[in-house]
C-alpha cells in the first residue's frame, strides 16, 4: 500500500509528433519573414493519456507554428498553430500571466501552457491569437501580424513606437487612424 507521500513513477518524455531534438526543432522554419515573437517564458506540454510531458523555457512564434526549446540541447516541442484549439489568455490575481490550450496532431492530444515570468505576456498573447485566427482561415494576413509582431516587441523593450494602421480585409480605410501611440 501506497502512503499519502509516495512518489508518483516519473512520468515519461513526450514523443512524436509533439517532440523534436532541439537541433531539428528549426530544420523546417519558413521564411524568416514569417517569425513573429521570441519570449523566455516557463512552458509545459503534457499528454494525460500516456502520462507523457516535456518543459522548457523559451516560446518561438511564427505565422505556422509555436516551437517550444528548452536551452539546454535537449528535446522541444513543435505546435503547428492549426492544431490548437481551446486556447485561453489567463490573468490571475496572483500568479503569473499564461496562456493554455489544447492542441491535437495525428489522433494525440496535449494540453499546453505558456506562463509568461515577466512583462509581455499581452502582448505576446494578442499577437499569438492573431496568428492562431489567421492560421485556422489558411488566409495570412503576414504584413498585419508582423505589424503586431513589431508593436509587441518594441512594447516590452518599454521604447515608445508610432505604428501605422493598417486596414482590415474589407473595411473602410476612413475610419482608421492614421498612426497609434503606444
Amino acid at each position: 500500500m501506497a502512503s499519502w507521500f509516495s512518489r508518483k513513477p516519473p512520468a515519461q518524455q513526450l514523443g512524436p509528433p509533439w517532440a523534436v531534438p532541439e537541433a531539428q526543432l528549426f530544420d523546417d522554419d519558413e521564411d524568416p519573414a514569417a517569425r513573429l515573437l521570441r519570449r523566455r517564458v516557463r512552458w509545459e506540454v503534457v499528454d494525460e493519456a500516456r502520462n507523457a510531458r516535456l518543459a522548457g523555457q523559451e516560446a518561438f512564434l511564427s505565422l505556422a507554428v509555436l516551437r517550444l526549446s528548452t536551452l539546454d540541447g535537449g528535446v522541444g516541442a513543435r505546435i503547428p498553430l492549426t492544431s490548437i484549439h481551446r486556447e485561453e489568455y489567463m490573468q490571475p490575481i496572483f500568479g503569473a500571466n499564461y496562456l493554455t490550450g489544447l492542441a491535437v496532431q495525428d489522433g494525440a492530444t496535449v494540453r499546453w501552457t505558456l506562463e509568461f515570468l515577466s512583462a509581455g505576456a499581452a502582448q505576446f498573447a494578442s499577437v499569438f491569437f492573431r496568428a492562431v485566427r489567421a492560421a485556422r482561415s489558411g488566409t495570412t494576413n503576414a504584413a498585419a501580424i508582423q505589424a503586431s509582431a513589431r508593436v509587441a516587441s518594441a512594447a516590452e523593450a518599454e521604447t515608445c513606437v508610432w505604428a501605422e494602421a493598417v486596414p482590415v480585409d474589407g473595411a473602410p480605410s476612413a475610419d482608421l487612424p492614421t498612426a497609434t501611440a503606444l
